[in-house]
């Protein structure tokens, strides 16, 4: 008994001095995230309101942070837990560098729209929720919250969402990242799954996904538009077609890869959809960690 006793207090002075170390470390890695906001300080001010905060995400880097370290993971940790921890950290380190705020879409038969959110963007981050879709969208726009968290698009959609970001105004904000990222865990509503938008920019990570709304007074059927994305060089992967009462046709596609706004291939979708169409990206996202990489 002695003897076990005596193995396992050596083994609890070493997992001591290992927490101190990480502790060490993650103080260190504070230090370095005031010191990246100090430098992008130099050449963009953080201001003060949340919109501000904008410009101190980077969806793609944390993207590409959580592949690598789930690439070279080992043990028996999981890497689930893994991702939700540097989650947690990331979070933590942007409220840092700028202010952060959350919109979240709420309704009450859909708890973990929620979940998502504190899972994503750690448990120190304001949420604000919202029953209403256009209200989150809003405070986006209006620069109350730095993004929005707001279910994914479904095909059966009766007010699809996306139609109040396929616009060229100021302000309005487009897709940057879809949840979870990784392992759901305890999620409430498992299986429910949801997209980021706000106005941080669009990265490549080597692994993406981008979504267009294309637009016509005429109809224009699935084949159609499965032609004319090929043409283009986009490889679908999801459709959706909305069209209100006396309103133009609106298709929302999922193609794969990377989408810059600017992209020469959004022109030549118009054009192959006629000369009254009009094709706008309204951003993309980093692909998930599958339940193979975790």
């Amino acid at each position: 008994m002695a003897e076990t006793e005596d193995q396992l207090a050596a083994l609890r002075r070493e997992i001591d001095a290992v927490d101190t170390k990480l502790h060490d470390l993650l103080m260190q890695r504070t230090e370095l995230a005031v010191r990246v906001g100090e430098v992008k300080a130099k050449s963009q001010p953080i201001g003060r309101s949340p919109r501000d905060g904008a410009k101190f995400v980077r969806p793609a880097r944390e993207a590409q942070i959580l592949r690598r370290l789930a690439q070279r993971h080992q043990g028996k940790l999981p890497k689930g837990v893994l991702v939700r921890m540097w989650r947690e950290m990331i979070s933590a380190l942007l409220q840092v560098e700028g202010p952060f705020v959350v919109a979240v879409y709420t309704p009450a038969d859909q708890p973990g729209y929620w979940d998502l959110a504190r899972d994503h963007y750690g448990s120190k981050v304001p949420l604000n929720g919202f029953d209403r879709l256009n209200h989150a969208i809003g405070a986006v726009i209006d620069g109350h919250a730095t993004v929005a968290i707001l279910p994914l698009p479904h095909e059966d959609d009766r007010d699809p969402w996306w139609r109040r970001i396929a616009v060229r105004t100021p302000n309005v904000p487009h897709v940057i990242a879809r949840l979870p990222f990784g392992d759901p865990g305890n999620q409430r509503g498992r299986g429910l799954q949801g997209l980021v938008i706000g106005t941080a920019a669009c990265e490549p990570t080597g692994n993406d996904r981008s979504l267009l709304v294309a637009e016509a007074s005429h109809p224009i059927s699935r084949s159609t538009m499965r032609d004319a994305l090929n043409q283009a060089g986009l490889t679908p992967v999801f459709v959706q077609a909305f069209q209100e009462l006396g309103g133009p046709e609106q298709h929302l596609v999922e193609v794969e890869g990377f989408l810059a706004a600017d992209d020469p291939r959004l022109a030549q979708l118009a054009k192959s959809l006629g000369a009254d169409s009009r094709v706008i990206g309204i951003g993309g996202y980093a692909m998930p960690l599958t339940a193979e990489e975790l």
